[in-house]
């Protein structure tokens, strides 16, 4: 009974120390108004249930910001974390207490850490003091930032504009169609050989040759512009003869002779009621045809055609002046609705998107966008960035190597890239840069990268953190064509672990060297002490 109870005893104590809650925070000692990071990290398996502690204050430190709990898979364990971000405003000595952490269903107390607090010295033998002035009252607007333009909304935006556009030009095409048209002009030449057309030889020839005859007289009283309709032969004869002497103009009096005796023969028909056949009738036909013809090539204008003819010239200018205005009124509606999706999407947004798609996503366009801070990687390095770097799979056959973790941003073929690999060592080891070079060298190699020429140099940043820098230039195949690169790598390391930084663009990127500045000025180491 007594070795059951022991065994017991032994199980309920292995189980309580198998799940610890690691306790770390960014700093021991701060300043009045600054924030400290306070992180819980604990190892279970992937289907336990982890819950942190949700505090506005932890013992006498205010929580500022309380962030998303962080799930990392390691092989069948998953490792949880959890951040905190504390401050304080008096200065002093404070105690982060032990915070209970539930792990299904059972309470794991996490370490407690003791921190400063240290108040702001001000030296007024060097520093001139001002007389306090009065709470000025300033109003903090932050304007939303507008999400990047897709293809999808541009396309759908033109196409609204376009159809808009097309609505107003067929709203005034039908509003000028259903206007009264002028009556259309056929001259007397071709009104006269379009009734020719109608005439068939017949048995009652009477009809026959008055059809002829009024198509004659017709075309003369139009051209001529005497009254022939109503003339006798005799009359219509005279006043042809007087017109003609009139007018001035060449016509044989062979051609005046076949008109009388036309003429003649219709009368001898109407009157006489002689009988013609058919062929002599389409003979007659054909003669009547050929007078208009004769005519009608020494004939000047008549003042009825030049009176329609300026007015089907007006009216093909009226019509030219319509589509013009109807043009006129797609352009301005297209470009108002275009101005209007403009001023919706922003301004900027749609000056980045014209740019990322003439000149691409180079470093100019990311310069223009909000930039977001994360941490990654253990040890901890802090970085800025146009968006967050996502974790790769990467292991290390390296003995000797306790943790790594890579994370990347774009493909180095990209014309901007990041990356960020972080490597934490099991035993203290003598950093050799010759090895880290040669590494990285061996990297670009990998991803084909050729004729690399490289430059080293130290490196420091604003935030005194300090390393060393391979920089350099190399050719990458792009389809058909050789693309130039460059590269510069930061190395941060001691004898604990190596900090890794790459950053890759198209050579000929003139922002990059802003784009380079910007995040490395932004590194920031954090220290952590991992409990395992």
């Amino acid at each position: 009974m007594l070795f059951r109870c022991l065994f017991l005893l032994l199980c309920s104590v292995t189980v309580g120390f198998s799940q610890t809650v690691g306790t770390s925070v960014s700093k021991k000692e701060i300043k009045i108004g600054q924030q400290i990071q306070l992180t819980l990290q604990t190892k279970v398996n992937e289907k336990d249930l982890v819950v942190f502690p949700d505090l506005d204050s932890i013992g006498k430190l205010e929580v500022v910001e309380a962030f998303p709990v962080e799930k990392i898979k390691k092989g069948q364990q998953v490792e949880w974390r959890k951040k905190y971000n504390l401050t304080q405003f008096n200065p002093g000595k404070y105690k982060i207490p032990s915070l209970e952490v539930v792990v299904n269903k059972k309470k794991i107390n996490s370490e407690s850490i003791e921190i400063s607090v240290v108040d702001v010295i001000v030296d007024t033998t060097k520093q001139k003091m001002y007389d306090i002035k009065e709470d000025e009252v300033i109003n903090l607007e932050k304007t939303e930032q507008k999400p990047e333009l897709s293809d999808k909304e541009v396309i759908l935006g033109l196409l609204f504009a376009l159809v808009f556009a097309s609505i107003f030009y067929l709203i005034l095409k039908l509003k000028h169609r259903n206007k009264k048209k002028s009556e259309t002009y056929i001259t007397p030449y071709n009104k006269a050989f379009l009734t020719f057309s109608d005439i068939k030889s017949t048995s009652n020839a009477k009809e026959y040759y008055s059809s002829l005859t009024q198509i004659i007289k017709s075309y003369f009283e139009k051209t001529l512009e005497f009254s022939a309709l109503e003339s006798t032969t005799e009359q219509f004869i005279f006043k042809l003869k007087t017109a003609v002497a009139e007018k001035q103009f060449e016509i044989s009096e062979t051609t005046i002779s076949q008109i009388e005796k036309l003429f003649t023969k219709a009368d001898l028909v109407k009157f006489a009621k002689i009988s013609v056949a058919e062929e002599e009738q389409n003979a007659d036909k054909l003669v009547s045809e050929n007078i208009i013809n004769v005519f009608h090539k020494t004939l000047p204008t008549s003042a009825e055609e030049q009176r329609f003819a300026f007015a089907k010239l007006m009216e093909a200018e009226k019509q030219q002046k319509q589509k013009n205005t109807r043009q006129s009124v797609f352009i301005i509606t297209f470009l108002v609705f275009i101005v209007s999706i403009v001023f919706f999407f922003g301004w900027e947004n749609v000056t980045n998107y014209i740019n990322a798609k003439i000149n691409g996503k180079d470093a100019e366009y990311y310069l223009r966008k909000e930039w977001l801070v994360s941490e990654y990687g253990l040890p901890i390095l802090q970085l800025e960035s146009p968006e967050i770097l996502v974790r790769d799979s990467i292991e290390s056959k390296n003995p000797n190597v306790k943790n790594i973790s890579q994370f990347s941003w774009q493909n180095v073929s990209d014309k901007l890239s990041i990356s960020i690999q972080t490597v934490a060592y099991k035993d203290s080891l003598q950093p050799d840069l010759k090895v880290f070079f040669d590494a990285e060298l061996d990297n670009l190699m990998q991803l084909q990268a050729k004729n690399i020429k490289t430059t080293a140099r130290k490196f420091k940043n604003v935030k005194n953190l300090s390393g060393d820098i391979l920089e350099g230039s190399y050719d990458i195949n792009e389809g058909s064509e050789i693309k130039s690169m460059r590269f510069l790598t930061v190395f941060l390391s001691d004898s604990y672990g190596l900090q890794k930084i790459r950053i890759t663009h198209d050579a000929k990127d003139k922002n990059a060297k802003s784009f380079i500045e910007r995040v490395t000025n932004s590194l920031e180491q954090l220290n952590q002490e991992e409990d395992e």
